[in-house]
């Protein structure tokens, strides 16, 4: 079973995706994007990583793992995805020697942590032996859509804290001020499942494919109930406390295949039309949910999910 996700969201004041900080000076992250229509002019824009969305999943698909009572390992289910990356995290996570054979290694990982199951791991001991597990979702940045790409600003923000009236502004530490980047735009939004490998082997050749868990199907339902919340509840970004963003799904599309079959890209507003478009000449029992046409967003993602689970019953 594949599902592809493509969307465009309205995020207004929004510093979900931070950089550096120069001095008092916080930076939001940009990025060069080529717009075609101007001669291939290239803007920097505000943009919101594909390591920032996967970050926010996994934390949600660890804490509904655990909910439902499958394994989770120490680090990851503490929102700490260093993932197996050498002997002393290994350890640290299962509270054992990591394993010398690499298709047991893989097992035993997979075995006992569903996100390095679905989010991939890679194991690079100083020693040698790596193993090397591909994510199952995939994701990217989220930039401004091809209509807003060139009026697409960056604002830095004056902040400032004070404490007059304290014992605490001798020396000149009574008022602290700062600047933080914002920027508003519409922005694209792609995520795509896998779920082929979810709880089956993946690295050494001769075993791949093969199953080395016994909940193989509640891992994968378990994966879309995550997709589900994280979805509606936007449960991904930094800075929300004090920038929580003015955000609105102003379109979405969800297609669930039985084989690969991706959404085409959001950053052009007829992707509707065009996923439609697809579908006429390639359909892998593929179905489509599209909010607004199918109801509201809320209607439309939980519809979807909900079928994505009948379609586990008949996943080998």
């Amino acid at each position: 079973m594949y599902v592809s996700i493509r969307g465009r969201v309205l995020l207004n004041v929004e510093a979900m995706n931070m950089t550096e900080s120069v001095g008092n000076y916080v930076k939001h992250r940009r990025v060069p994007v080529v717009l075609p229509d101007t001669n291939y002019t290239t803007y920097f824009v505000p943009a919101i990583s594909g390591e920032s969305i996967a970050h926010g999943f996994q934390e949600l698909l660890a804490e509904t793992a655990r909910k439902n009572n499958l394994p989770v390992c120490k680090l990851c289910e503490k929102g700490i995805f260093l993932k197996s990356t050498h002997e002393q995290v290994f350890k640290e996570a299962f509270g054992q020697d990591p394993p010398k054979d690499e298709f047991e290694f893989e097992k035993n990982v997979v075995t006992n942590c569903v996100v390095e199951d679905v989010g991939g791991f890679l194991y690079a001991p100083r020693a040698g032996g790596n193993v090397k597990r591909t994510s199952t979702f995939f994701t990217g940045y989220m930039i401004p859509v091809k209509e807003s790409l060139e009026g697409a600003v960056i604002e830095p923000q004056l902040h400032s804290r004070y404490a007059l009236g304290t014992p605490f502004v001798e020396g000149g530490q009574g008022q602290m001020i700062y600047y933080v980047e914002l920027s508003s735009a519409v922005y694209n939004f792609s995520f795509d499942l896998d779920a082929r490998y979810i709880g089956k082997a993946t690295f050494s050749y001769e075993k791949a494919g093969e199953e080395i868990v016994n909940d193989r199907k509640d891992r994968i339902r378990v994966t879309l109930d995550a997709m589900q919340k994280f979805l509606i509840e936007f449960m991904f970004g930094a800075k929300k406390t004090r920038f929580l963003p003015v955000m609105e799904w102003e379109s979405l599309v969800i297609a669930l295949s039985d084989d690969v079959w991706t959404v085409p890209s959001p950053f052009t507003k007829n992707y509707v039309e065009d996923t439609k478009k697809k579908l006429q000449k390639v359909d892998y029992n593929t179905e489509l949910f599209v909010y607004p046409d199918n109801g509201s967003f809320e209607e439309v993602v939980i519809d979807a999910i909900e079928k994505a689970k009948d379609r586990v019953e008949k996943v080998e």
